[in-house]
């Protein structure tokens, strides 16, 4: 598994559940980005 855009976050009450939601979002427009046309198309549609 490619792990060119995990995130490692320690899970402590200092770590903000916003920043948390934030990185995984930006995470994973970065993964859609990567993708062929055709799959971004049969992701969003499967989004709704």
């Amino acid at each position: 598994m490619n792990k060119k855009h995990w995130n490692f976050i320690e899970l402590q009450s200092d770590v903000p559940a916003k920043l948390i939601r934030e990185l995984v979002d930006h995470s994973y427009a970065l993964v859609v980005a990567g993708m062929k046309k055709a799959d971004r198309e049969r992701l969003a549609a499967l989004s709704g």
